[in-house]
């Protein structure tokens, strides 16, 4: 069984690992891949935002405005009497004779004329060495943004050099060449903008983790109660069946000493052996009606009957019914503002007698049990102390769960089945007072109960 359990545990964490990775990987890959979106809408919004200064602030060709747009191309550069250089510029020339150059006019579908026009401004731009006005570019660049919902600082900057797209830098190129002049674009608070950007998946992810975890912790929480409870119905048959054992074997013995050695015939013999057996019965049909009675309670079909209680004379009387107990001594202390007050003196004589039968079976010999009743706000409090063996800490939170013992292994030198302290709280219940418990080991245990007036 411990190993059947063993394995769930080792199964169910596995399980809360292998969730825990998957979502940390997912959330991870969610923020990179939220990352790369940033990266392609920024440099998008960036080479909007350069090519639309581009077309309004570098002067078109007159040609390509009007209703046929056109350019005139280069088609031949020579010189006069000499030979063609239009497809070597950079060779020696042999003479010095005026260049004859030719064109033509190239149509520009109108298809294409936003192309065009913008090849033009770039070309202008870096033949001319313009400096590009970066306070411009960045009022395009932040209307773009905004139209993406990006709300991330940018510093713009106008450098010539190879750009880099690798780091924290986004940048694009006026030319078509990496090596041309380029708008950069540096971001302030990125990672703050893509956390908020990524908090409704993470705070999904988190809640997704927590919820498993938590259903993980409850079916290990149920698992360890079904434990204790199988181990408490275990000790519950173990401390059945001994205390059983003990008078059956008084009563077997007790019926073979009058069947079979002629006891029989001894009247002061029989009759001691009939009372004896009677005892034995009693305390035998005791066990029996409490847990009936238990069970009545804790479905409520039975209920306390209040009448008027001289409370200090109950208490006498079942405090003197264990004052020849050899196990310890018994002291009782009343201080109550009225000495009648309403209860159900049955109740209150089994609450009592099982808080002080347990307070001597749990005593180091000779034990002292002080019993006391005192008077409170709104109601009165009996307390019963003892300086006995003490509960542990971890146990404290079971004894008053039903046939629970604090397990002492094979050995039964303490006789019960378990029931006590739970029949005790039932009774507490039905008068509608409170129970709590404090405990030592080595110290000593006390039971205090409160009680409505």
């Amino acid at each position: 069984m411990k190993n059947y359990f063993r394995t769930i545990q080792w199964i169910a964490s596995l399980t809360a690992g292998s969730i825990l990775v998957f979502q940390a990987v997912w959330v991870y890959r969610n923020y990179r891949t939220s990352e790369e979106n940033f990266t392609i809408k920024v440099r998008e919004a960036l080479q909007k935002s350069v090519d639309q200064y581009l077309l309004e602030q570098i002067p078109t060709p007159v040609s390509l405005t009007g209703p046929a747009p056109s350019l005139s191309i280069i088609s031949r550069v020579s010189r006069e009497g000499a030979e063609d250089v239009s497809n070597n510029m950079k060779a020696p020339l042999k003479n010095t004779n005026p260049f004859k150059i030719a064109f033509h006019s190239l149509q520009i579908d109108t298809a294409n004329l936003e192309s065009v026009r913008l090849f033009v401004a770039q070309m202008t731009a870096l033949s001319n060495k313009q400096k590009i006005e970066i306070p411009v570019v960045e009022r395009y660049f932040r209307k773009e943004l905004e139209r993406d919902g990006i709300t991330v600082d940018f510093r713009l900057s106008f450098e010539k050099r190879q750009l880099d797209e690798t780091g924290r830098a986004i940048s694009v190129s006026i030319g078509r060449s990496k090596g041309d002049w380029g708008i950069i674009a540096i971001p302030t608070g990125k990672g703050w903008h893509l956390l908020g950007k990524n908090m409704l998946p993470a705070v999904i992810s988190l809640s997704l983790i927590l919820l498993t975890a938590g259903c993980l912790w409850y079916m290990g929480f149920i698992i360890s109660r079904q434990r204790r409870l199988d181990q408490t119905k275990n000790d519950f048959i173990d401390n059945l069946a001994h205390e059983l054992r003990t008078p059956v074997a008084i009563l077997k013995s007790t019926n073979e000493a009058l069947l079979h050695f002629g006891q029989i015939s001894d009247i002061e013999k029989t009759n001691r052996y009939l009372q004896f057996n009677a005892n034995v019965l009693d305390k035998l049909e005791d066990g029996i009606d409490r847990l009936l009675r238990i069970r009545q309670y804790e479905l409520g079909a039975k209920a306390a009957s209040l009448a008027q209680v001289d409370i200090p004379a109950l208490l006498e009387e079942v405090t003197g019914s264990f004052r020849e107990n050899k196990r310890g001594m018994v002291s009782l202390s009343v201080a109550l503002d009225k000495n009648i007050l309403k209860s159900d003196a049955s109740m209150l004589k089994d609450i009592v007698a099982n808080l002080v039968d347990n307070a001597l079976k749990y005593s180091m010999s000779p034990a002292t049990v002080r019993v006391s009743a005192t008077s409170v706000s709104n109601g009165w409090q009996l307390e019963v102390d003892d300086d006995g063996i003490g509960i542990s800490e971890e146990h404290l939170p079971l004894i008053f769960d039903k046939f629970f013992r604090v397990s002492s292994g094979d050995q039964h030198d303490v006789k019960g089945y378990g029931i006590g302290l739970s029949y005790v709280k039932q009774l507490v219940l039905q008068l509608g007072g409170d129970i709590r418990v404090h405990s030592e080991l080595g110290i000593g245990t006390t039971f205090t109960i409160t009680f409505p007036i």
